[in-house]
């Protein structure tokens, strides 16, 4: 073994002990260790993979408690979303002291408020939330809102469904940006001064 961090492939730590005795240092509340202790035992029993909808089936939150506490664990680098589903190679890490890569977050309500021309609304905020409880990154958020701008249909439902087409088929921009090949000019041209020719 190399380092400590190679521990995380191993199943010989016993993280939820480790989370019980961390949760305060890390700021926990009681919710957010007991939906972690549901997902650790969901991983070591090998039910994949780990969503919203799976963890309601194993606990009482309702589906709305549970989405609001695991966007606040993302917000807080604890998990991470990937292709739809949670990680907790950041709480592990964590957990063990070792150094967790940050990205810095988007304000990706102000990009919507500046995309609408207005505020949004309290439900407008939650349908962004449920995009990145859904697992779909800031940037690909983003970047499906940068699509819904440039066709002139700027609206929910329509930006749900450019994520659901990228989800399925992949991400294919119909507005992306066109790279111009470099175009090489004769040096006669460059040098050329078109206002000695007045």
């Amino acid at each position: 073994m190399n380092s400590i961090e190679d521990l995380l492939d191993y199943d010989c730590i016993d993280y939820r002990k480790l989370l019980v005795i961390k949760a305060q240092s890390l700021k926990l509340t009681d919710q957010q260790v007991y939906l972690l202790i549901i997902m650790i035992t969901l991983m070591d029993l090998n039910i994949k993979p780990i969503t919203p909808a799976k963890l309601s089936q194993f606990c009482q939150l309702s589906l709305s408690k549970i989405d609001e506490v695991l966007i606040s664990l993302v917000d807080m680098h604890l998990l991470n979303r990937i292709n739809g589903s949670l990680d907790l190679k950041p709480l592990y890490k964590q957990l063990l002291n070792i150094e967790v890569e940050k990205t810095k977050d988007m304000d990706l309500i102000s990009m919507f408020e500046d995309a609408f021309g207005r505020s949004l609304s309290q439900r407008e905020i939650e349908i962004i939330n449920s995009f990145k409880s859904q697992g779909f990154s800031d940037m690909m958020i983003m970047e499906a809102l940068n699509e819904a701008v440039k066709s002139g249909v700027v609206n929910f439902r329509y930006i749900e469904k450019i994520l659901d087409n990228w989800q399925k088929y992949g991400v294919k921009k119909r507005y992306a940006p066109k790279h111009e090949e470099n175009q090489t000019f004769d040096q006669k041209i460059k040098d050329y001064k078109w206002w000695d020719n007045e």
